[in-house]
């Protein structure tokens, strides 16, 4: 039962930090791009598009694993620059409201609920939601690699668009290293840091 548990807290954990990291980027793809179709404003919020099904195995076996971006058209330095923005923005509040849930209303479920402190219902929700904030960290991390479409590289081609053609071929590699990294287990090293910082800040530990 505990590992059952344990799985799903991660899929669901996982695909919803997926979901709430791209669909705001998607949003302010809308809002600024002027190359986007009509379709793409009802597109943007058929939600199951943001769970990249590899970054879903990754999140499963190795803890760290990536979402998948709308397919923009990024032809303007100034959606570039927002949508990379909001892409940052968008971790840092998961992050924030993801420590505030986990520290600050998980110990109290049972008393706020009534569930038992042995309920598997208390069990999965405070192991996603611990899950949540380890998947959000683990997106900042992987965000700062500049493969396609990820916050940094937009931020990156917005300002110096002369930038993108060397990432572009070089993206393979870029990826590669990545795929490295997560599998050694480097990606998830830097989430539990991040998170032991956060902790340290809030005065939890």
């Amino acid at each position: 039962m505990e590992n059952i548990i344990e799985i799903g807290a991660v899929l669901t954990a996982s695909a919803l930090a997926m979901i709430l990291h791209e669909l705001p980027k998607s949003i302010m793809y809308i809002l600024t791009g002027r190359h986007c179709q009509p379709e793409d404003k009802r597109r943007i919020f058929r939600l199951h598009q943001y769970i990249d099904p590899i970054g879903w195995i990754l999140f499963l076996v190795c803890h760290a694993g990536c979402s998948k971006p709308y397919p923009y058209r990024l032809k303007e330095k100034d959606t570039n620059i927002a949508i990379g923005l909001t892409g940052f923005l968008s971790l840092g509040v998961m992050i924030a409201a993801g420590n505030m849930f986990y520290y600050n209303i998980v110990p109290y479920l049972p008393l706020i609920t009534g569930w038992a402190l042995t309920s598997p219902l208390l069990k999965f929700v405070a192991v996603t939601s611990w899950f949540f904030l380890y998947a959000s960290c683990v997106l900042l991390i992987i965000n700062l690699f500049p493969i396609t479409a990820s916050d940094i590289f937009l931020l990156i081609i917005g300002i110096s668009p002369s930038k993108l053609i060397y990432f572009l071929k070089n993206d393979g590699m870029i990826k590669g290293l990545l795929i490295f990294a997560i599998v050694l287990g480097l990606i998830p090293y830097g989430a539990g840091i991040i998170m032991n910082g956060i902790s340290s800040l809030a005065g939890i530990v």
